[in-house]
């Protein structure tokens, strides 16, 4: 019997895209259940979306291909980093200005480095990676914008509820990002000796 080497063996650059979209999905899908849409509540799917999107980039930093540059691990410090300190601020200051200046100190620079890796990108040939710096390019942008009308909304829940929504989005397209660059799964093949 002489197996083909199949797709599941070693890390890939899908898997990065299929990473991101697990905490993405873990904050925005019970979201809407939640009735309390509170600063505290706002700051709690903050800081899991962060932690969670710090953990997946910095796991997959390397699965980029080396002309994107280090904007995985350059993105993954400072969504730590923004983490520590929304951890600080919801336990100082839970507020809806805290939360609102939080994520929009987080999702400005975020989306930006996600750009630049796109940018770096845009020249490349081979369709699968092609495809994930377009990725990188939408949620970039769509960061930053989350970013931008965070710094002008006060009300908790519809800071709430923003969060919640631009996770669930961000979470699928992540997800749809993954199964797109995937490779077909190869068949073992049986050889008569």
């Amino acid at each position: 019997m002489t197996a083909t080497p199949s797709p599941s063996q070693g890390w890939h650059p899908w898997h990065l895209p299929a990473m991101r979209a697990v905490p993405a999905l873990a904050v925005g899908l019970p979201l809407p259940f939640i009735q309390l849409h509170s600063p505290i509540v706002g700051f709690i799917a903050l800081i899991v979306l962060l932690v969670g999107t710090a953990a997946a980039l910095w796991l997959g930093r390397s699965l980029v291909p080396a002309q994107a540059g280090r904007w995985p691990a350059v993105t993954a410090a400072w969504t730590a980093l923004l983490a520590c300190i929304a951890i600080a601020v919801a336990v100082l200051d839970a507020s809806e200005l805290t939360l609102a200046l939080t994520v929009g100190a987080w999702a400005v620079p975020a989306g930006a480095l996600e750009l630049l890796g796109w940018w770096r990108m845009r020249a490349e040939t081979e369709p699968r990676a092609l495809r994930l710096a377009r990725d990188w390019r939408a949620v970039g942008v769509f960061t930053i914008l989350l970013g931008v009308v965070f710094l002008f909304v006060r009300d908790a829940v519809t800071l709430t509820g923003l969060l919640g929504a631009y996770a669930v989005i961000v979470g699928v397209y992540h997800a749809l990002a993954a199964l797109s660059a995937r490779p077909a799964r190869t068949t073992t093949e049986r050889s008569k000796a």
